[in-house]
């Protein structure tokens, strides 16, 4: 058996819990081959991001050709990207149709509030999405106005989705704690709703990136679009939920991506 590849193309973490880590650990937990492309190194733990070193867009460029020239890459996701010179060396590929099954995480901001990406790099690459996966602040970024309801969301999710976009989903992660996690997707069929428990815990750092991942991992298996969307949206919650109660560092913690909580109960 020959595994399927994923491609992640994004920030690397240094703490573990986001970005090509995250991806990658979500990739292999959801049984598909992982290859990454690094467009910055943060240095950053659970609570901060205390440094932030970009690669230049030559430097993605010849990461992203080695990857594309060799491995047969079933889907590919963004994430943290940085500027607009990597951007257009992003957009250029998927203008190509080299990343096929291409998920948009238009990371800006990191979960402790550093900025991670500017907004023009994301909207280059809005058009050749096939998932496109704001948050809350995200969308409201990429749509110029605020996004804090259900209705907002399913909005936004639709402005995006005009903006070229074949899937729009807007997460609800950041609606509050009494809230269940919904998210709005915008699609062929018009907008629905997914929702799901929320676990009460801080440790959601890297959630955006794994959801990604995971929508990136299912459709590189095969999965038509909703059936990737619905399993990314339970292994994202099992995810979080494994890792409530973990104490991994001292600010927002990260997921358990392989179900060793689970793995621990059942022993």
């Amino acid at each position: 058996m020959t595994p399927r590849v994923a491609l992640t193309i994004a920030g690397s973490d240094s703490g573990g819990g986001a970005g090509i880590q995250a991806d990658l650990k979500a990739f292999a937990a959801l049984g598909v081959y992982g290859a990454s492309v690094v467009t910055a190194v943060t240095a950053q733990n659970t609570r901060s991001v205390s440094g932030i070193y970009p690669l230049a867009g030559a430097a993605v460029q010849a990461q992203l050709s080695a990857v594309l020239e060799d491995l047969p890459v079933a889907a590919a996701k963004t994430g943290m990207l940085g500027g607009d010179q990597v951007a257009a060396v992003v957009a250029g590929a998927a203008r190509d149709g080299l990343l096929p099954n291409l998920v948009v995480d238009p990371v800006l901001h990191s979960t402790s509030g550093s900025r991670l990406g500017v907004l023009s790099a994301v909207e280059r690459l809005v058009p050749y999405a096939t998932v496109l996966t704001p948050n809350l602040d995200e969308a409201s970024a990429l749509v110029g106005r605020p996004v804090r309801t259900p209705d907002e969301m399913a909005a936004a999710a639709a402005l995006l989705g005009a903006a070229g976009a074949r899937c729009v989903v807007v997460t609800g992660g950041d609606l509050g704690p009494d809230a269940d996690a919904i998210d709005a997707v915008w699609g062929v069929d018009g907008v629905r709703f997914m929702s799901g428990p929320r676990a009460s815990t801080p440790n959601t750092h890297g959630s955006g990136c794994t959801f990604s991942a995971a929508i990136a991992a299912r459709l590189a298996l095969g999965d038509r679009l909703p059936d990737a969307l619905s399993h990314a949206k339970a292994y994202v919650t099992r995810a979080i939920a494994g890792s409530a109660g973990w104490r991994l560092g001292s600010g927002h913690g990260p997921l358990d991506h392989f179900g060793w909580t689970v793995q621990e109960v059942a022993t």
